[in-house]
């Protein structure tokens, strides 16, 4: 058996903790710099064969279709370094909280009650999913089975209808409203992206997620207990997808259990495409290695590829057959350069 690393060291944090992954850190500029090549390569083809593609609106567009999928990316970011993949209820987490804020709005519970009552819900599911899965369960297992409960427990309480939220409503200026002339939502999604790199890379919580992926066996070794790890990060792509439902609910003025199938800029399942994100922006899908900040900019990818594909008058079937693809050759790529530096 393969003895964990940095088995000599000493067991405290601040000896620990600040040094962990760097093999792997140290390949993050790179994975960064083939994100933004291939970026370029799609802006530069798109411009070329795409009528009004590089308009300023247009770009615009393409950055407000990735915000829902880049905050889910974000989320999900912290799920896949800690190396519990993913957590696959995330989309219908988002369903749920879509019909908590349409109920809570409607009773006119105030800004807080909503807020509370709505992230609070996602929250303790993500919490719940975590502390099954730092029990030992499979988490693709797990999260699966959570959505299914989850997606019947919204459509059981909403009889599978839309909820019109009552206007005016102070979430009306959070869904649809403009700073700047920049998008609210669009905002929101900077800001998580920002705050998530920030956590990720600035804190110990944010080390110890680093640690618990790159080598489980020192994380435990200096108290990073798997379980309350699990429980924290499952918590937060909850909160995540959470957050989703409220905005994306708060711009249609509506909650609905259907709103996020292949309604969310890429065609396809939001859980889907937020896996997409993340996987393009080099998370290693085993766990140790990941930013915040490149998942978002895997969801602008996505987005505006998305886009250009929109006009060129592709169907939904070539749109959701490349996200699969870039799923595919990310796991594929991930699998070759891991098998490279042995």
């Amino acid at each position: 058996m393969e003895e964990p690393r940095n088995r000599h060291m000493p067991h405290s944090d601040t000896a620990v903790v600040p040094g962990i992954g760097m093999a792997r850190v140290r390949n993050a500029p790179g994975l960064a710099l083939l994100l933004v090549a291939i970026a370029l390569a799609g802006l530069v083809y798109g411009a070329a064969t795409t009528p009004s593609f590089l308009t300023p609106f247009n770009l615009g567009v393409v950055v407000r279709a990735a915000a829902f999928v880049g905050i889910m990316a974000v989320g999900l970011t912290f799920v896949t370094i800690s190396g519990n993949f993913f957590l696959l209820s995330v989309t219908e987490i988002a369903a749920l909280s879509s019909i908590i804020f349409a109920f809570s709005v409607n009773q006119q519970l105030g800004i807080v009650a909503v807020l509370v009552l709505t992230l609070g819900t996602a929250a303790v599911l993500g919490a719940a999913q975590g502390a099954v899965i730092g029990l030992g369960a499979n988490p693709i297992v797990v999260t699966l089975a959570f959505g299914s409960v989850i997606f019947g427990v919204a459509a059981y309480f909403s009889d599978a209808q839309m909820i019109l939220v009552s206007r005016p409503n102070p979430f009306e200026w959070l869904g649809a409203g403009l700073t700047f002339g920049v998008p609210n939502v669009t905002w929101v999604f900077l800001l998580i992206a920002a705050a998530g790199e920030l956590v990720l890379k600035r804190t110990t919580f944010g080390r110890r997620i680093y640690l618990s992926g790159d080598n489980r066996a020192t994380a435990t070794a200096i108290g990073n207990r798997a379980f309350a790890m699990a429980v924290q990060v499952c918590s937060i792509a909850a909160l995540a997808g959470g957050l989703v439902g409220i905005l994306f609910s708060a711009q249609m003025s509506a909650g609905y259990v259907n709103h996020f199938t292949g309604a969310m800029g890429a065609s396809g399942s939001l859980t889907l495409n937020a896996i997409a994100a993340v996987m393009i922006g080099g998370t290693a899908i085993a766990g140790g290695a990941g930013s915040a900040l490149r998942s978002a900019a895997g969801a602008i990818f996505i987005a505006l590829i998305d886009n250009m594909m929109v006009l060129r008058g592709y169907e939904t079937g070539p749109r959701i057959l490349f996200v699969g693809l870039v799923i595919v050759v990310s796991v594929a790529a991930y699998s070759v350069i891991k098998k490279a530096r042995r």
